[in-house]
């Protein structure tokens, strides 16, 4: 892949390009953001682009002979690093500034990709502020953070920052695509998981379908009025376990929202090809001849105070029978 053919951050494709293209690459760059993966998808294929033998001034070719050694890890002139346990020891930045003082052993450019470089300690960090002021002209250090504000202000002060936007929904769906997903599962992987698209798979395509099928069934038996008891008696089992109740109990109610929003769509136009949960349409037109546009949108906007509540941490059992009670119909004439 080139860096051309990245998804996400536009403004900082160009912002590299442009480097390339006017020869002045600054030596010491920050990456940061809330995705990792993407910051370092964005660092090789710079680097890439940095020793590239045949690609054109501002990326790179993807054939040669030092594209293709990258993309296998196998190129001596990048160099990715890690933490070794919870922080950068001093031992390792001691032999990345040895090796920084030393030619290139291949091209004209050496790269080094410093992976979390807000957790090298105090002296490892004194020790490499050094380097980055006095850098050969063929070294170029990027530093991948998602958080910069730990780094040192001397080492931010040496280098250009650039800051990355999360990938939009549409633009995971696409980077899923790309990956050989399915367009359907990855528009959905792309709306319901918020976590890092490098982390996303088909366990997780599994386990969301089985909350999403979960969620249904629970607003399905709570509109209905069907089971409402053994639905409470399984979120009183699950309260006995603060955290991991609110979490589950965050899910649920955010699930059940989006579920409540494509009804609401259906009671407005049967038609509407807006739908999120386009696949449960049958079933969702079932449930929308049971219910009404009030009581929708009282219900969409109860789930919305319950999400305030639960940052509130309130009880448990509050957050629960105020949950089943908005679907009761006692609840539903108090609205009306």
């Amino acid at each position: 892949m080139s860096l051309a053919e990245l998804i996400g951050n536009t403004r900082i494709k160009a912002t590299l390009a442009g480097y390339l293209r006017n020869e002045r690459v600054p030596s010491s760059l920050i990456f940061a953001g809330s995705d990792p993966y993407h910051q370092l998808q964005f660092a090789m294929n710079f680097a890439k682009a940095l020793v590239c033998q045949k690609g054109s001034h501002f990326d790179a070719c993807d054939r040669c002979r030092p594209c293709l050694a990258i993309d296998r890890g196998l190129y001596p002139d990048v160099r990715v690093l890690e933490p070794d346990g919870q922080f950068y020891r001093k031992a390792q930045l001691d032999e990345l500034i040895a090796t920084a003082c030393q030619r290139p052993m291949q091209g004209e450019r050496r790269v080094f990709i410093l992976r979390d470089a807000q957790r090298p300690n105090e002296s490892a960090a004194n020790a490499f502020l050094k380097t980055l002021e006095e850098p050969l002209p063929s070294n170029v250090f990027i530093l991948l953070t998602t958080n910069i504000n730990l780094i040192l202000p001397t080492i931010q002060s040496r280098c250009q920052i650039l800051k990355f936007m999360p990938l939009s929904n549409h633009e995971v769906k696409l980077e899923l695509q790309r990956r050989g997903v399915d367009p359907e599962k990855a528009r959905l992987m792309a709306f319901f998981s918020a976590q890092c698209v490098e982390d996303l798979s088909e366990a997780d395509w599994q386990e969301m379908e089985e909350k999403r099928r979960s969620m249904l069934c629970i607003m399905e038996r709570l509109i209905r009025q069907s089971e409402v008891e053994d639905i409470l008696l399984d979120l009183y089992d699950r309260s006995r376990g603060r955290e991991a109740f609110i979490a589950y109990f965050r899910e649920m109610v955010n699930l059940i929202s989006v579920l409540l929003r494509d009804i609401m769509v259906l009671l407005v136009d049967p038609e509407s090809g807006t739908l999120i949960n386009s696949d449960y349409k049958e079933k969702l037109m079932e449930l929308a001849a049971l219910t009404d546009i009030d009581k929708t949108f009282f219900l969409i906007r109860k789930m919305e105070f319950l999400l305030r509540d639960i940052q509130r941490n309130l009880n448990a059992r509050v957050l629960i029978l105020e949950f089943i009670n908005s679907y009761s119909p006692q609840g539903m004439a108090a609205n009306g």
